[in-house]
């Protein structure tokens, strides 16, 4: 990645390359009862939203992040979702995906005011719905499968919201204005008989099974289990973490001497502009030098992600948890961006 000491709109690219590399180890271990196949696509699938993202390609960045999140829920992807569809300008999707938030992770307060400042400034556009359904149900909105019973829609036309229930489906049309909640509540027809307790003995009626019942479940015993110990893992962690780190600082330092040398050449300096012009080379060497360093160093953490042994021994209990909280987004105002993290 070459970076040059140009205006601040290139400079912004270099913050923006700076958080790529702590977003790649947040994603792909957020819980040890993800297998290793999800977690793997999961973080295949938020690293190509952090490249769209950073091309300014935002209605894919906003997919893929979709994608990262539905494989392997966390917070930080469905917040990278919401920025980016806004960014693409579709204010219908990121006000859904806002609720989806504050019902699917209440106790991350963070992400949750978040989300919560979206729905202030989006919800009194569009026409909420909520669904209730009496039994389990998928839902439906004008044909398409909704990830939540809390949406929004395009006020001032007619929508087709359907529940499917195991005994079939229910259909019911909305209409509102914008701002306005409507609640549909949706009974399961009356069909096919359900095997529920011993007294469904003899009955012929069977429910297909589900194919990802007992995904998330390991498939072989702790003694055919296999995988490195999580001190590796850990390691490697620490070790990104710190290039991480370095990396902003430099990142955050060549922005400086940026910023140095445009006024350098405002005030008709330009003995001082030269010479601030060869430190930046230096300064975006070292940068890049930390970018490599870095993004090799994550690389080598998702493996280990992958293929450590969670489940762990009696005789060597490691305890893990990671809450991947970044969120990237642009302050129009002030062409800088919002880059934060915990782990």
């Amino acid at each position: 990645m070459s970076i040059r000491m140009r205006p601040r709109s290139s400079a912004i690219v270099l913050a923006y390359a700076s958080c790529v590399a702590l977003a790649l180890l947040c994603l792909p271990a957020s819980t040890s009862a993800q297998n290793a196949q999800q977690r793997q696509a999961a973080a295949s699938a938020f690293d190509r939203g952090t490249t769209a993202y950073l091309q300014e390609d935002f209605a894919t960045a906003a997919r893929y992040f979709e994608m990262a999140n539905d494989l392997a829920p966390a917070a930080g992807a469905l917040m990278q979702a919401i920025i980016a569809h806004q960014r693409a300008g579709n204010d219908l999707r990121a006000a859904s995906l806002s609720l989806r938030l504050v019902a699917r992770f209440p106790d991350d307060a963070d992400m949750v005011g978040r989300a919560q400042g979206v729905l202030d400034e989006l919800s009194e556009r569009f026409l909420r719905v909520d669904v209730d359904c009496d039994a389990e149900c998928a839902v439906e909105v004008d044909g398409v499968l909704s990830s939540h019973d809390s949406f929004f829609v395009d006020p001032d036309a007619e929508h087709r919201i359907g529940a499917t229930f195991d005994t079939g489906t229910v259909e019911e049309t909305v209409q509102g204005a914008a701002g306005e909640v409507r609640t549909l509540t949706f009974e399961a027809p009356e069909g096919a008989v359900r095997l529920e307790g011993p007294e469904a003995e003899g009955d012929t009626t069977t429910t297909a099974p589900n194919p990802l019942e007992g995904a998330d479940e390991p498939t072989a015993t702790p003694e055919e289990s296999g995988g490195i110990s999580p001190a590796f893992f850990i390691t490697s962690l620490v070790l990104t973490a710190g290039a991480g780190a370095a990396l902003v600082w430099s990142g955050l330092d060549t922005l400086k001497a940026n910023d140095e040398y445009e006024a350098a050449i405002d005030e008709g300096d330009f003995v001082s502009a030269q010479q601030m012009y060869d430190d930046g080379q230096d300064l975006e060497l070292r940068t890049n030098i930390l970018i490599g360093a870095t993004a090799g160093l994550a690389a080598l953490t998702v493996v280990f992600a992958i293929v450590t042994d969670w489940g762990g021994s009696d005789d060597d209990d490691v305890a893990l948890t990671l809450r991947p909280q970044i969120a990237l987004g642009a302050k129009d105002r002030v062409g800088g961006l919002v880059m934060e993290g915990t782990f």
